[in-house]
C-alpha cells in the first residue's frame, strides 16, 4: 500500500491585536466571513489564525470578536509577502464589554473623513538619532529599555505639530530598525517616536477613536485624513471635542 501525502496551502495568517495596547487578542469567541461567506481558520494561539487551502483571492474579510468592535480587512495579495502573507487586524475595544479596562471614546461624523489614528504624547520610550535613507535604517536613542517590537509608529515633529507614520520591517541587533520605505519628511534629531493607535472610519464620514483610560491626563496627537489631506489635532482625550 502506498503512503498518501496530504499537502496544505498556507493562504493567509491573521493576527488579532488590541489597538489600544498592542497586545494580542486571545478571546476565543471569534467569527470570520470572507466576502459574506463564513470561513473557519485554524487558531494558533496568541491571537493568530491560519487560513489553509482557501485560495489566494482578494476580498473583504470581516471579523467579529467578543468585546471588540467589528473589523473589516481588505485582503490584497499584491501587498502581502508571497511566502508568509500576514495581515494584522487592529481591534477597537467595546465600551461596555465585561472585564475590559475603562476606555475613552472620541466619535462623530466629518464628511470626507476616511482615516483616523493617533499617538500618545507621554514621555517617549525612544527617539530618532539618525536615518540611512538608502538602507531605510533608523537609528534610535532609547530613553529606557524599550523594544521596537510592534509594526506601526509615528515620528513626532513637535515644531510642526504633526507626525509621520512609518512601518517597522525588522528590529536589528544594534537596536536600530529597518522601515518599509524612506522617510518623506525632514526631522530633527531626538524627535520622539510613539506607537500608533488606530481608529475606525466609515463610508459616510463616521469615525471612532478609543484609548485606554489609564491616566489623569491623556494627551494624544490625532491624525485624520479628510478628502485626501492629512490633518492633525493635539487633545486631552478626557476633553476632546468632535473633529472639524
Amino acid at each position: 500500500m502506498q503512503a498518501s501525502t496530504i499537502h496544505h496551502s498556507l493562504d493567509l495568517v491573521v493576527r488579532l491585536i488590541d489597538t489600544t495596547t498592542s497586545a494580542a487578542v486571545d478571546e476565543r469567541n471569534v467569527r470570520f466571513r470572507m466576502d459574506g461567506n463564513p470561513v473557519r481558520p485554524v487558531p494558533r494561539g496568541n491571537g493568530t489564525y491560519v487560513f489553509l487551502n482557501k485560495g489566494r483571492s482578494d476580498g473583504e474579510l470581516k471579523i467579529a470578536v467578543y468585546g471588540f468592535e467589528p473589523c473589516s480587512l481588505d485582503i490584497r495579495y499584491q501587498e502581502l509577502d508571497k511566502r508568509m502573507p500576514v495581515k494584522e487586524a487592529f481591534l477597537i475595544p467595546s465600551e461596555n464589554a465585561a472585564g475590559q479596562q475603562p476606555v475613552i471614546t472620541l466619535s462623530g461624523n466629518l464628511p470626507g473623513l476616511t482615516e483616523i489614528q493617533a499617538v500618545c504624547l507621554s514621555p517617549a520610550g525612544c527617539c530618532i538619532s539618525g536615518f540611512d535613507e538608502r538602507k531605510r535604517i533608523m537609528k534610535l536613542l532609547k530613553t529606557h529599555q524599550t523594544a521596537m517590537d510592534h509594526t506601526y509608529y509615528g515620528l513626532i515633529h513637535a515644531d510642526r505639530q504633526n507626525y509621520e507614520p512609518f512601518e517597522v520591517v525588522k528590529e536589528l541587533p544594534d537596536g536600530s530598525v529597518k522601515i518599509s520605505k524612506p522617510l518623506a519628511e525632514p526631522f530633527s534629531a531626538n524627535s520622539p517616536i510613539a506607537r500608533i493607535v488606530f481608529g475606525m472610519a466609515g463610508e459616510q464620514g463616521d469615525y471612532v477613536l478609543r484609548v485606554r483610560d489609564d491616566a489623569e491626563t491623556l494627551i494624544y496627537m490625532i491624525r485624520y485624513v479628510v478628502r485626501g489631506a492629512a490633518k492633525f489635532r493635539t487633545v486631552d482625550m478626557h476633553r476632546a471635542e468632535e473633529l472639524k
